[in-house]
């Protein structure tokens, strides 16, 4: 009889199981880690929905009744932030970057979206996105260095939004809820709109929120959660099928920016067919389709064929015609997005929560109708 394989097997049976317990939690640690590591994979879903009127925020916040129409005063009770004080993002507060973003004066802004677990957006009208309810939106204003507001935006029921803006303090440890007006930062004036000023803009679209798109998210300069990831995480309701978008050209070689420009300051909010944005919006219709990036020329395109060689059809500028080829000083659009005077916002575009003209987006639309042909 083998002496070493008599005493030694149930050594070495011992040795494999303990082998392969071992390449077992091997393996699930690093799926583990992959999970965390990687935050374009779906959720874990265990059949719990996300309750919308959840306490959210530091303890201190108690309960938030979101029933009430109004949002917590403090920013640190929103849920944005795990700890304000050191800016610890909050569980599951996502970040993104539109391809192209509105013009705020200048001013830097970052952007985060808490989208509920395991709910999707409804994109079945791939123009007009229905987002779950307990989402929010979150836009943090930073000017000349300073924090100085964040907007939230809270879904609590079918097409009903809770929204606010949130004034930082000095030492930027704690904002509050903000009626809308005029702020000291550092010397200078910044001017934060109200929520009926903020609603002018996002009464454009059918469920209110403006920005997160098909559009701005598929186009080449988007960032963080964008189309591509939102399909990677299953939240589509109806994922497209070509998330690689890019503009045509119109034989300019001007008309991508130019429109790109249009899109997010005009077209998104108030110059589009949405029936929501129905009484100021005439037929002027700046919006980019939802699949205006599949690289067909801009002609096609309603913001062209309502600008280019288009009479105004509003009454105080019904002798104007919106693009004059060749002619940017002739051009009623062009000089829309040049003025600036708060007397008359209404003399200006947009005609709200902007006081600076935005150079670089001006430059764009300048360049393009002077490379339009004249003939």
């Amino acid at each position: 009889m083998n002496l070493v394989t008599r005493y030694d097997r149930p050594l070495i049976r011992l040795m494999s199981l303990a082998w392969l317990a071992s390449m077992m939690l091997l393996a699930s640690c690093k799926k583990t880690e992959a999970v965390e590591d990687d935050a374009a994979l779906a959720d874990v879903c265990d059949g719990k929905i996300d309750d919308p009127t959840a306490d959210v925020g530091a303890p201190e916040c108690g309960a938030q009744s979101l029933a009430s129409n109004q949002l917590p005063d403090k920013l640190s009770c929103t849920g944005l932030y795990a700890d304000i004080k050191s800016k610890e993002l909050g569980d599951r507060i996502r970040d993104y970057t539109p391809a192209h973003v509105l013009w705020s004066d200048g001013a830097e802004k970052y952007r985060w979206i808490y989208l509920p677990k395991c709910q999707k957006i409804d994109n079945s009208e791939p123009d007009s996105w229905v987002f779950p309810i307990g989402t929010r939106l979150f836009k943090e204003f930073n000017w000349k260095g300073h924090r100085v507001e964040t907007r939230v935006f809270w879904k609590v029921g079918d097409n009903r939004w809770l929204k606010a803006a949130y004034h930082w303090n000095a030492k930027e440890t704690e904002a509050e809820r903000f009626s809308g007006g005029d702020v000291d930062v550092a010397g200078d004036t910044y001017y934060i709109p109200s929520s009926k000023e903020c609603d002018q803009c996002h009464k454009g679209r059918i469920d209110r929120a403006l920005g997160f798109e098909q559009i701005l998210l598929s186009l080449q300069g988007a960032e963080g959660l964008n189309l591509h990831k939102l399909i990677v995480e299953d939240r589509l309701s109806d994922p497209p099928d070509d998330v690689d978008y890019e503009l045509g050209d119109d034989g300019t070689g001007k008309a991508a920016a130019a429109l790109a420009y249009m899109h997010v300051n005009c077209g998104v909010s108030c110059h589009n067919s949405n029936s929501a944005s129905e009484g100021y919006a005439s037929d002027l219709r700046l919006r980019l389709p939802p699949n205006a990036g599949d690289g067909r020329s801009p002609k096609k395109f309603e913001a062209y064929k309502t600008t280019v060689g288009v009479e105004a059809t509003t009454p105080q500028w019904s002798d104007g015609i919106r693009v004059v080829p060749g002619s940017p000083a002739d051009s009623l659009l062009y000089q829309l997005v040049t003025a600036r005077d708060p007397a008359s916002p209404k003399d200006q575009m947009p005609p709200v929560a902007s006081r600076i003209v935005d150079e670089e987006g001006v430059a764009a639309i300048k360049a393009w109708i002077k490379s339009l042909p004249t003939e």
